[in-house]
């Protein structure tokens, strides 16, 4: 590469600057040195590497990394291979990087499932779902369409056998509803708001599956269903049935409706970093973030950059951190990218209830989810909060770790805030907090992209990601030299003392 012409002594200065001074202006104003035994570790961590490892993780490769579908799957091969690259070692089931939960995959089959009503076909989509029904049903029925309060209308035993009932409910409509035990329709198709129907569902429930073929439609198409059958073209509302309604139609509806039922595995990640103090080895800090995000839904892809494609590009340069700082952590780092947050935080209860290592061991849990945008609202420009980060539940369980954690931003220079802890139940965190663990959670705040497919690329802060990342480098570091925290006498002392700002250092 060809150098620049410069001045003799110029270049001189600016080339020892080069060795001896690494970057590390993107701290935040009023940032003190790091400490020399973590200088190392912490000057690794770029927001050139955080952009890089997001723009993977947020690519149409992983589209969206919906938990039990092909996307998250090669996403979570793809982090155990970038935690082999950091030095880290597979600590999941039998020596593997995983440790995997049982999931129900309900799926329609596209190329059999369509609806014809005259010359309209309605095929799978963005508006055509699954229920509890597994198996396949061909039929040409008359319709009967219904909207019904949880109250249930009078009708006769039997008023729609042979007959299909599209039906919007007040409540949800189990194998036992009376609409199904007294009315006997050949097949039943559930109205729900368009954004709750799913071509695919995922869940750890087992479910009896229905006896009568029962499928999901949007209120949009259903109501463009009726109109076909002459009924009205608004009969469906987006609000919840007041009044029972019954309309029987004439016409006749060609059903073909085929739903695949699958049993899969879906794993958490697990790593291992041993200590380099081989009598306090078994001692470990766990550091975390959901991998997980919603996906492939109604046909468009959620791709997550910043929930939680930025929690998990912050753990990666953890990773890195560690492995190339010269001074490594006394107690063991335990690394973990769970499934299904996005679900109810089921990989982190699973790990919580099934630990690998004793959770007596686990000296604290350090949880990052949402760091990469600056928070935004009616209230406050995203241009306000480009330092800001909440920390939350840091002082719930152990005051010890949360003035460690103050101690060791002062090397950051975030500005904390703590507005927000009612989301203290909505990550994985909380899955060892009910363990006794004690806890951080590093959340950067909602913003209008939050669960939206607009939550690209496009408006990440890989500063914020980069500097996260450094103070929960920091952090753990700190917490492995400490050991274990003594927890608070109260079991939920009180959280905003009246001294405390919305924003505090």
């Amino acid at each position: 590469m060809r150098i620049p012409s410069l001045p003799r002594p110029t270049f001189f200065v600016l080339f020892i600057a080069a060795i001896c001074c690494p970057d590390v202006s993107a701290q935040y104003d009023g940032a003190t040195e790091v400490p020399q035994r973590f200088r190392e570790g912490f000057r690794s961590i770029t927001e050139k590497d955080s952009e890089s490892l997001l723009t993977v993780l947020a690519s149409s490769d992983f589209s969206g990394r919906g938990t039990g579908q092909e996307g998250f799957m090669k996403a979570a091969q793809w982090f155990s291979t970038q935690l082999a690259d950091r030095g880290f070692q597979p600590a999941g089931d039998d020596g593997s990087w995983f440790q995997m939960l049982p999931f129900n995959v309900t799926q329609i089959d596209g190329e059999f499932t369509k609806l014809n009503i005259g010359k309209t076909t309605i095929l799978p989509g963005n508006d055509f779902g699954v229920e509890n029904y597994f198996g396949t049903f061909e039929g040409k029925l008359p319709v009967t369409f219904a909207r019904v309060t949880k109250k249930r209308p009078e009708f006769e035993d039997g008023a729609f056998a042979g007959r299909l009932l599209v039906v919007q409910s007040a409540n949800r409509i189990a194998a036992n509803d009376v609409l199904i035990v007294k009315g006997r329709p050949a097949c039943i198709i559930v109205v729900e708001r368009d954004s709750r129907v799913r071509s695919q569902s995922v869940s750890q429930l087992t479910r009896t599956p229905s006896a009568v073929p029962l499928a999901k439609l949007g209120i949009t198409i259903a109501n463009k269903l009726a109109a076909g059958c002459e009924i009205s073209a608004d009969f469906f509302a987006e609000k919840n049935p007041e009044n029972n309604q019954l309309m029987t139609s004439s016409s006749e509806l060609d059903v073909h409706l085929k739903v695949e039922h699958e049993s899969i595995d879906v794993p958490n990640v697990v790593g291992w970093y041993p200590g380099s103090d081989e009598s306090l080895r078994d001692e470990h800090v766990c550091i975390g973030a959901h991998l997980d995000h919603l996906g492939i839904q109604q046909g468009s892809v959620y791709p997550g950059a910043d929930d939680n494609g930025s929690g998990s590009t912050s753990i990666l340069q953890i990773a890195g951190a560690i492995h190339t700082n010269s001074e490594k952590p006394k107690r063991s780092v335990l690394l973990m990218a769970f499934c299904a947050e996005e679900r109810g935080l089921l990989g982190s209860k699973h790990y919580a209830a099934n630990p690998l290592r004793p959770l007596k061991d686990m000296v604290c849990m350090l949880n990052i989810d949402m760091i990469g945008r600056n928070e935004e609202s009616d209230k406050e420009s995203a241009s306000e909060n480009e330092n800001t980060i909440h920390l939350v539940g840091s002082r719930k369980i152990s005051n010890q770790l949360h003035e460690l954690t103050l101690a060791a931003n002062q090397h950051v220079n975030f500005v904390f805030e703590y507005d927000q802890e009612g989301v203290y139940n909505r990550s994985d965190h909380a899955s060892f907090a009910k363990k006794g663990v004690p806890i951080t959670f590093l959340f950067g705040g909602f913003t209008p992209h939050y669960h939206k497919p607009t939550d690209t690329l496009a408006g990440i802060n890989f500063s914020k990601i980069a500097n996260c990342a450094r103070l929960d480098y920091l952090t753990l570091m700190m917490a492995a030299e400490h050991g274990h925290f003594e927890k608070n006498p109260e079991e939920n002392p009180k959280e905003n003392p009246k001294e405390d700002t919305k924003k505090s250092q």
